[in-house]
C-alpha cells in the first residue's frame, strides 16, 4: 500500500444507525492510527499529481467525505485539525442547509451543512467537490437531466466559494459510461464507490475509495495501515458475491 495513496471514505461521523454513520470515538481512533504510523494528508492537487506519475506517494493519504453533513463541521473538522490532516467534502449543493433527503437516507434525517459552515471551512483549508444537486441516481436520468446534476452541482459550488470546482463524486457511486464521460467534460477528477486501493495511471474520473465502514476495529484498521492488504482482499470477495446474488431493481 505505501506505494500507493489510499483514498477513505466517510459520510456521517455519528452515533446514528446505518453504515453511512461512523461513531465519533471510532473515527477518532482511525485518525489517531494514521497519525501514529506517520502519514499525512494530500490535498486533491498534490493527488492528482501522483497520479500521473509526477510525485512519490510517500506515507500520504486523501480522506474524502460525502453528502456534506453538519457533523463534519461539528465534529470531524476539529479532529482532522488535530492531526493536521485536510480532507475533501462531496456536497449535493441542491440541499444545502436542509436535511438528507434521497433514497435510503436516515430517519430522522440527519442535518447537512448550511453556506456559512461550508465557506468557513473552506477558509480553514477544507476542500468541497460536487455531489449533484439534488442527490439523484445519475445513471437512471436523461441527458439533460444528468447534465444539469453533474455541471450545475459545481457551478452552484464555485458560486459559493468563489472558485472553480474540481472534484465530483456520483451519489450512491451509480455510473455508466454516459454518465462518466459527462463529468469528465467538467471536472478534473471524479470519485466512485469501488471498493479499492488507487492504481496510478487508472481511469481518473472513476477512482476507487476504501469505505471506512470495513475498518471499525482497530486490529483490522492497524494493519491495513501498516500495509496488509489481507482483510481488504476479503472484504472484495465478500461485496463481489453480494452483488451477484442481490436481486437487482
Amino acid at each position: 500500500m505505501h506505494n500507493s495513496i489510499p483514498v477513505l471514505t466517510y459520510h456521517s461521523i455519528s452515533d446514528a444507525g446505518g453504515p453511512t454513520s461512523i461513531p465519533t470515538p471510532v473515527f477518532a481512533m482511525q485518525m489517531e492510527t494514521l497519525a501514529q504510523c506517520g502519514y499525512s494528508s494530500v490535498t486533491l492537487g498534490e493527488f492528482m499529481e501522483w497520479h500521473d506519475g509526477k510525485a512519490d506517494p510517500g506515507r500520504r493519504v486523501l480522506i474524502t467525505f460525502d453528502d456534506a453533513y453538519m457533523d463534519f463541521a461539528q465534529i470531524a473538522a476539529p479532529i482532522l485539525r488535530r492531526h493536521g490532516f485536510g480532507a475533501t467534502v462531496f456536497v449535493p449543493t441542491g440541499l444545502v442547509g436542509q436535511g438528507e433527503e434521497w433514497v435510503g437516507s436516515n430517519r430522522p434525517p440527519r442535518p447537512l451543512m448550511g453556506k456559512a459552515h461550508i465557506r468557513a471551512l473552506a477558509r480553514k483549508g477544507i476542500e468541497f467537490g460536487a455531489h449533484g444537486r439534488a442527490h439523484l441516481n445519475l445513471a437512471q436520468l436523461s441527458p439533460q437531466a444528468r447534465e444539469g446534476e453533474i455541471a450545475g452541482s459545481g457551478t452552484d459550488l464555485a458560486d459559493m466559494l468563489g472558485k472553480p470546482t474540481l472534484s465530483f463524486a456520483a451519489p450512491f457511486g451509480a455510473v455508466n459510461p454516459e454518465t462518466v464521460a459527462t463529468i469528465g467534460q467538467h471536472y478534473q477528477i471524479a470519485f466512485g464507490t469501488r471498493f479499492d486501493i488507487v492504481r496510478q495511471g487508472e481511469d481518473r474520473f472513476d477512482i476507487p475509495r476504501i469505505d471506512m465502514h470495513y475498518f471499525r476495529k482497530y486490529n483490522y484498521w492497524r494493519s491495513f495501515v501498516a500495509g496488509n492488504l489481507g482483510y481488504l482482499r476479503a472484504r472484495q470477495a465478500l461485496r463481489w458475491v453480494g452483488n451477484k446474488v442481490r436481486p437487482r431493481g
